[in-house]
């Protein structure tokens, strides 16, 4: 087989497999339909489980390939820091007992009932995974995995940046995968199959909303819950409130503008105040001059008496 025609496979595999998780639970949904993504919503999920949105294709974003491509160099890095054996798994693999709960799996460990999870970030996200530390989207995909396969244990190794290679292991627990299939199982039968939507709505989901809802139909009103009112309410209040300490705010930031006057920077013991000069190219704006005003905390150097 030639190079290009095993590449060309191997996107139709992708592509398939992109095209297929309408129908079920995947890894990398679990953590959205518990509320614990930072990336998705759980109303964010439903919407396309029931086709009410298409799912956004990423595919091609340099990041994914990236990933997509580092994939094989995190696995073989696995297998030089623990001396394990790995093979690659390209198939879907389903729950037993529930074809809508299913998982894409990375790799499978040679000789063990464990998988591998492959992972790359930047260096910006390092502190996540310091210590005991894992970032907390990845704990549930590693259970979501372990509930699908039926596994004891995950391996999950990242690659930081190009600084620093870390292998964390997720063991099986039973009543944290109990947890999971009962919430997954709720989800899809009483909202997917349904096409119920979820009643959780969080300040990330503007844009599915307005991609469920795209236009108004003209001169139609719909009676809400009196207590709604209450919500409407504490938005105001909240509204308020940020003007409030918006003012403030700048209150503070033009005090201190005042008290720098023509210098540059202030020093006031426990922050450096830089009020800079700035120029703003003409790009797709006004070319202009102006000053910024940036607040650090100031480092206090310990000094021998």
């Amino acid at each position: 087989m030639t190079k290009a025609k095993a590449k060309f496979i191997e996107l139709n595999r992708l592509e398939k497999m992109r095209a297929e998780r309408i129908n079920y639970i995947g890894s990398t949904d679990a953590a959205a339909i518990l509320g614990l993504s930072r990336w998705r919503t759980r109303l964010q999920v439903w919407a396309e489980k029931t086709e009410l949105i298409k799912p956004e294709d990423i595919s091609k974003e340099l990041r994914v390939r990236l990933g997509i491509k580092q994939e094989q160099i995190v696995a073989e890095l696995f297998e030089e820091e623990t001396g394990k054996k790995v093979q690659r798994m390209n198939e879907t693999v389903y729950h037993p007992d529930y074809n809508f709960l299913a998982a894409n799996i990375d790799r499978r460990v040679v000789g063990e009932d464990s998988l591998l999870e492959c992972k790359t970030t930047s260096t910006w996200h390092s502190k996540e995974w310091e210590g005991e530390e894992i970032p907390q989207e990845y704990i549930v995909q590693c259970y979501h995995q372990l509930l699908v396969t039926g596994k004891s244990k995950v391996y999950l190794a990242g690659l930081i940046g190009n600084e620093k290679f870390v292998i964390k292991e997720i063991e099986r627990d039973g009543d944290v995968i109990e947890s999971l299939k009962k919430k997954e199982l709720d989800f899809w039968l009483n909202f997917v199959v349904k096409k119920i939507q979820p009643k959780e709505i969080v300040a990330k989901d503007d844009e599915v909303l307005n991609k469920i809802y795209p236009q108004a139909e003209l001169g139609t009103c719909i009676e809400l819950s009196l207590e709604i009112n209450k919500d409407i309410d504490l938005m105001n209040q909240y509204k308020n409130e940020i003007k409030v300490l918006d003012n403030k705010v700048s209150e503070i930031k033009n005090k201190l503008k005042s008290m720098i006057g023509f210098n540059e920077y202030g020093d006031s013991g426990n922050y450096i105040i830089h009020w800079s000069n700035i120029h703003k190219s003409a790009y797709t704006v006004a070319e202009k001059d102006y000053r910024e005003l940036r607040i650090k905390v100031k480092e206090i150097k310990n000094e021998e008496v």
